[in-house]
Parts: structure tokens; C-alpha cells; sequence
């Protein structure tokens, strides 16, 4: 008895119907290649599954890059350290290994503004990425708006949880305005409950002993910075800003 052959659009049909996407849209220049080269069964299916990993992977990375919600993407290769310094590349070198983000351990960039630091925190985030971390990029009081609004409708906890999830977690922009004491203790509670737990990145204006005009309550202030640092490393810019320099 004669066996059907099936249609190739019922096979990648098929493919698509159990998630094989990577085999699917491959499928016909296989056929192709393994018609022109002569390939046997094996070598045609070990083809197929190779391209199906490589869009799962590819997928993946793109999923990674979207949920990062970086505002640019711009590597280390991209900073001028001979505009900078009193940066130590070596240091920033290190960093980028992500060994920090496994010790769950923080890092707090200070310097005025325009001299670097939300940039070096991008660079860090893809490098992060590329090792397929999970990373969250947001300025402080974007975060702390949306902590707000969502105890108006009963989304607080699970607002919260979004920024404890991520590998990395990105605060932008610290010290540019004070917090009341509802946003403090909105700050501190993402602090508090990453501590030891998940990386930390904070990119401030403002040096440490300043910052208790920037949380104005000087316990927690003291609970912040104590859980920061902690387990912590800091760079502190010194340089001028770039932009005043393209000015």
C-alpha cells in the first residue's frame, strides 16, 4: 500500500500548530539545500531543529530587550572615557562581566548631570541583556507616579512585584526633585524588599550625604541608604557635562 505524502502547507501547517516556528519558515530552503547537496535524513533534520533554537533564541532576545524599556541602547564601546577621567574603564570593565548582578549586590553612579551616568547604566543593562539577564529601566519618579496610581485601583502589590521580578533594576534620576513621605515609603519599600535579593542600579545628581534633602524623612533616609550600600559599589563622576560641551 502506497503511503500519502503529505502537502508541504499542511506539513508547515502542522509545524505552526505545534510551535515550531523556526522550522516552519525555514522548511522550504531546506528542502532546497538538501535537494541540491545531497544531505541525508539526519543532517536535513539536525538543519531544522538548529533553526528552530535560533528563533526561540532570537525571540527570546527580543522579548528580553522590549521588557528592559531602555531609553536608548548605547554599549560601553560608546563612552569616552577621555571625556571622563575620573572614571576607571577597568572598573566599568568589571562591572560589565554582571558578576555584581549575581552576588545581587548594587551600584550607585553619581554626577551632575549630562556627565554620563544614565548612560553607563544603559551599557551595563545591555550588557546585562546580552548574558540573558531580566532588566527594568525606569527614571525614579516615573516609578514612584506609577506606585501611587495604582493604590487607587487596588494594583499596588502587583505593581510592586513588576519591579522586584528583574535581575536588574534600573532608578534613574534620583535627587532631581524631594519626595513626601508616602513616595519615601514607596521607594523604600522596592528597596527594602530587593535587598540581598536583586541588583540595584541608581543614577543620582546628588552625593550621599545630600540625599536627606531628597527623602527629607531622616530615618528612612538612613533605611535607604543603609540597604544601598550595604552591598555596594559606587562611581563618582567629577568630570563636566557633555552636553554643555557639544553646546
Amino acid at each position: 500500500m502506497s503511503q500519502q505524502i503529505i502537502p508541504l502547507t499542511e506539513i508547515q501547517k502542522r509545524l505552526r500548530e505545534f510551535k515550531l516556528s523556526g522550522m516552519m519558515s525555514a522548511l522550504e530552503i531546506r528542502l532546497k539545500q538538501a535537494t541540491e547537496e545531497g544531505l541525508s535524513y539526519t543532517e536535513f533534520l539536525s538543519l531544522l531543529l538548529e533553526d528552530e533554537v535560533n528563533r526561540r533564541a532570537d525571540n527570546k532576545r527580543s522579548k528580553l530587550y522590549k521588557k528592559a524599556k531602555l531609553p536608548f541602547e548605547k554599549g560601553i564601546e560608546d563612552f569616552d572615557f577621555s571625556f571622563q577621567p575620573s572614571i576607571r574603564k577597568q572598573e566599568i570593565l568589571e562591572l560589565a562581566t554582571c558578576r555584581f548582578i549575581e552576588k545581587k549586590t548594587n551600584l550607585l553612579l553619581i554626577g551632575q548631570p549630562g556627565t554620563g551616568k544614565t548612560h553607563l547604566s544603559v551599557a551595563l543593562a545591555l550588557a546585562a541583556l546580552g548574558r540573558g539577564k531580566t532588566v527594568l529601566f525606569t527614571t525614579v519618579w516615573d516609578m514612584i507616579t506609577l506606585l501611587q496610581q495604582s493604590r487607587a485601583d487596588y494594583s499596588y502589590q502587583r505593581k510592586i512585584q513588576s519591579y522586584l521580578v528583574p535581575d536588574l533594576l534600573i532608578l534613574d534620576e534620583l535627587g532631581y526633585r524631594s519626595m513626601a513621605e508616602s513616595t519615601v515609603e514607596d521607594f523604600f519599600e522596592i528597596v527594602s524588599r530587593r535587598y540581598e535579593r536583586g541588583s540595584i542600579i541608581i543614577t543620582s545628581n546628588r552625593t550621599l550625604v545630600e540625599w536627606d534633602t531628597v527623602f527629607i524623612d531622616k530615618t528612612l533616609t538612613t533605611a535607604v541608604v543603609d540597604r544601598l550600600m550595604h552591598h555596594c559599589s559606587l562611581v563618582e563622576i567629577k568630570g563636566e557635562s557633555y552636553r554643555v560641551r557639544k553646546r
